[in-house]
C-alpha cells in the first residue's frame, strides 16, 4: 500500500512544473501569432487574414479581366544564348543573343536582340564597360527595323560613374 502511495505521489510531482518561471512560460499564449514591431506576420496568419483557405478565393494575379477573357494566347517561340568569358587579367566578355517569334493571323513577328559587353579594369582600380546592343523587329506589313546602341561607362574604384557616353545608330 505504501509503495502505491509513494508511486502516485512521485507521478504527481513529476507532472508539476519545477519552478514558477516554467509555470508562467507554459501559460503564455502568443496572441499576435509571432508578429510584433520587429517581425512580420507568419505565413499562416497572413493566409488566414487574406482568406487563402476560402474555396472561392482567387489571387489578384490569377484573375482575368472581362476584356481579356475571350482572347487566346498567341503561340510563340523564344531562344536565349549567353556566353561569358573571364580572362586572366580580370577583364570579362559577355555575349547574349535573344530571339523570339510570335505567330499572328497576319504572319510571324520576329524580334532579335544581340548584346556584347566588355568590362576591363583601369590602372586606377576602376572599370571601363563597353556595351553594344543590336535590336531588330520584323512584322508582316511593316518595314523591318534595326537599331544599334553603343555605350561606354567608366567607373572609379568606389563604383561611382565617372563618365558615360551613349550613341545610337
Amino acid at each position: 500500500m505504501q509503495r502505491i502511495l509513494h508511486g502516485l505521489f512521485g507521478a504527481c510531482l513529476a507532472a508539476l512544473p519545477a519552478r514558477a518561471v516554467d509555470r508562467a512560460a507554459a501559460q503564455q499564449i502568443d496572441v499576435n501569432q509571432g508578429t510584433d514591431d520587429q517581425r512580420a506576420a507568419s505565413p499562416d496568419h497572413h493566409a488566414r487574414v487574406k482568406g487563402h483557405y476560402d474555396t472561392s478565393h482567387v489571387e489578384k494575379s490569377e484573375r482575368r479581366t472581362a476584356q481579356n477573357q475571350g482572347r487566346r494566347a498567341r503561340p510563340s517561340r523564344s531562344e536565349l544564348h549567353q556566353k561569358t568569358e573571364t580572362k586572366a587579367d580580370g577583364s570579362k566578355h559577355v555575349e547574349l543573343e535573344r530571339s523570339s517569334v510570335t505567330e499572328t493571323p497576319d504572319g510571324d513577328v520576329k524580334d532579335e536582340m544581340k548584346t556584347s559587353s566588355d568590362t576591363v579594369r583601369n590602372p586606377k582600380g576602376g572599370t571601363t564597360t563597353t556595351r553594344e546592343v543590336t535590336r531588330s523587329h520584323d512584322a508582316p506589313g511593316v518595314k523591318a527595323t534595326k537599331k544599334t546602341t553603343k555605350e561606354t561607362v567608366v567607373r572609379d574604384a568606389a563604383g561611382n560613374v565617372v563618365s558615360r557616353k551613349k550613341t545610337s545608330e
